[in-house]
């Protein structure tokens, strides 16, 4: 089921227009994926709602699958098992699911085990779940919406990749049946640093001719403008609005998080303030890095936006090599 969200959208009517066009494509048997990208809050999300919205309104079954960060440990298979178990819930997908026993690994009793012990068994897996969602597709055009895929686990990454590059997004044979399938995948593009193993499978799967990709930019400043008249229900001041669209830099999460933070009666706010939630969330991505380049970040902060590099070198006081070490771990980490 589609969720609905009351806060207003704006800004992304191109960007929705070009997922609404894949998805008629997709329900007219052209079946196609999307890989949608973007920074941290800057709407992927609500985007991606709002197009299986309008998926489910236009007669599509939509079915959402979330990756979550576990660390190094991770949950085979975990979006996969989640759009699975929803899909078998569904009466009229029984006999489709009956047809294909080996997909219990993923919704049974089995799930826990984790991956197939052998090469075999997992190839016999990954059929199954590519001949079950194309047999789907006979009964409903159908929307899969993969969220997070940054904190994917290998297992959900080998899937993904075998699905769009050897399965359902195929041309069918001829005379063969058509798979009315869109496939929906989002994440974070400031996460991937350079040795994230999410990067190559991107570099493969945007080479595939059923794959786009979408980047969601910062917004505009009028249209973060518009999302705070509209999410504030009291009166908020002009001048409270342009400091918000300043700080927020087009991202309308850090947006709502700011006016969020401001008091019914916004007048004499300090608007220099930075809301506790949305500062814990920001520090998160710095506190990965390691104290040296911490260190050097939190240097370069004091003197604004840009500074340069020999008065950085000056201020932290730290050797050359370990200067640009920890600056090139920095920009690895889109910091």
């Amino acid at each position: 089921m589609a969720q609905t969200i009351d806060t207003p959208f704006v800004g992304r009517a191109d960007e929705l227009a070009r997922l609404t066009g894949v998805l008629e494509r997709a329900a007219a048997g052209d079946p196609r994926a999307v890989l949608v990208a973007g920074d941290a809050g800057v709407g992927k999300t609500r985007t991606l709602t709002v197009a299986a919205a309008h998926a489910a309104a236009t007669g599509m079954t939509v079915l959402t699958g979330r990756c979550v960060d576990l660390g190094d440990v991770g949950l085979p298979y975990l979006p996969f098992t989640e759009i699975l178990g929803a899909a078998a819930a569904d009466e009229r997908f029984a006999p489709a699911f009956a047809a294909y026993p080996a997909v219990e690994r993923l919704i049974g009793t089995d799930a826990a085990a984790g991956p197939a012990a052998d090469v075999g068994s997992r190839l016999q897996l990954f059929e199954g779940i590519a001949g079950l969602l194309a047999d789907l597709t006979a009964l409903t055009p159908l929307l899969l919406v993969i969220e997070d895929l940054h904190w994917a686990d290998q297992s959900s990454r080998d899937l993904l990749r075998f699905l769009l590059s050897r399965g359902v997004l195929q041309r069918p044979t001829p005379g063969g049946p058509r798979h009315r399938l869109a496939v929906f995948a989002s994440y974070r593009a400031d996460d991937l640093h350079r040795r994230h193993p999410l990067r190559p499978l991107l570099a493969e799967l945007v080479r595939l001719p059923a794959v786009d990709r979408l980047e969601l930019h910062p917004l505009a400043d009028a249209d973060v403008a518009r999302l705070v008249y509209a999410q504030r229900s009291g009166p908020v001041s002009d001048s409270t609005v342009r400091r918000i669209v300043e700080r927020a830099e087009g991202n309308a999460f850090y947006a709502e998080e700011l006016l969020a933070a401001l008091p019914e009666d916004d007048e004499g706010a300090d608007s220099s303030a930075l809301p506790s939630g949305l500062a814990d969330v920001l520090l998160i991505r710095i506190e990965q890095l390691t104290e040296t380049a911490q260190q050097v970040l939190r240097t370069a902060a004091v003197a604004g936006r840009r500074v340069g590099h020999d008065l950085l070198r000056g201020a932290v006081q730290l050797p050359q090599e370990e200067l640009e070490s920890a600056l090139r771990e920095a920009a690895g980490h889109q910091l």
